[in-house]
């Protein structure tokens, strides 16, 4: 595959999971790829604020990983206590990962394919499959959705 081939799949995986192109307001959301072993390719590309991101998603080494800043992620995020360590999603038996930092990614449960990161109030979701990202990823917007519309006050 050439570099424009994966060009256009990271732009599409952003586009279909962030909504939007890449913009001001979502300078820390992104894709990840593996194009080769121990190689990724990030989007938007030559992004400092995914630096981080890919480094940590190279040491979890999953196919493709998608850095998603939502409003639901951010208000699923806001209902949190400092101590706790999971989101809890009714439809779900175990709660999604909460881990501090980015710098935290590689040590994530790799099974449960995603972790929200508290510093930064994102959902990093991830796959060994690369179709199956973006259903993945509308999956847990739409878990968040009804989380949060349940939560509300």
């Amino acid at each position: 595959m050439d570099d424009d081939s994966y060009d256009a799949i990271l732009n599409n995986i952003f586009k279909q999971t962030q909504g939007h192109e890449p913009s001001e307001q979502n300078v820390g959301a992104g894709v990840c790829l593996r194009v080769e072993t121990g190689v990724f390719r990030v989007f938007p590309s030559a992004n400092h604020h995914l630096e981080k991101f890919e480094a940590e998603v190279k040491k979890l080494n999953p196919l493709v990983a998608v850095k998603v800043r939502s409003a639901a992620v951010q208000a699923a995020l806001a209902s949190l206590t400092e101590e706790d360590t999971a989101i809890k999603f009714p439809s779900i038996d175990t709660g999604i990962q909460v881990l501090d930092t980015i710098t935290d990614l590689h040590c994530a449960d790799k099974e449960q394919c995603a972790a929200f990161i508290r510093d930064e109030s994102v959902l990093v979701v991830w796959s060994g499959i690369l179709e199956s990202i973006i259903p993945t990823c509308r999956e847990f917007e739409q878990m968040l959705i009804k989380l949060v519309w349940r939560r509300r006050a």
